[in-house]
């Protein structure tokens, strides 16, 4: 079944719920919730309602499955739900990839090195390994 979602704009949560899927594999809903709350160090916490709202949602168009019974389910992405993820992350990936580049660009003009709190300096390392392993495929 081909999804009908997203004809213009995806939902970042939704997109961020397939990412995780995709890396982590299957996961509990309150799982999903924790590791959001991780990736986003609590700037942004979706209430745990929206999320199993999505999930559910998500479910009926195919992009995830569910298994389990009642409180113990468990969400995995389907094939579908991969398929969406690639074809839709791309935009969302190229605005915001432009605004981190400037962002960053400005604090290390700003501020110099300083700025560059242990937390960033972690996260921005993480992110330099996703990079390189994506700079093998693009050249």
């Amino acid at each position: 079944m081909e999804s009908t979602r997203c004809r213009g704009k995806c939902s970042l949560l939704e997109l961020l719920v397939l990412a995780i899927l995709i890396n982590e594999g299957p996961m509990h809903g309150y799982a999903l919730h924790k590791k959001i709350q991780c990736v986003t160090r609590a700037s942004w916490t979706p209430s745990v309602g929206t999320l199993y709202r999505l999930l559910n949602s998500m479910a009926r168009e195919g992009l995830v499955a569910k298994s389990g019974e009642g409180r113990r389910r468990s969400y995995s992405v389907t094939p579908a739900g991969v398929e969406y993820f690639v074809r839709n992350s791309t935009t969302p990936l190229t605005r915001k990839a432009g605004v981190l580049a400037t962002m960053l660009e400005a604090l290390l003009r700003a501020a110099g090195e300083d700025a560059f709190t242990d937390d960033l300096r972690e996260r921005l390392g993480a992110l330099v390994e996703v990079l390189e392993k994506c700079k093998e495929l693009v050249g």
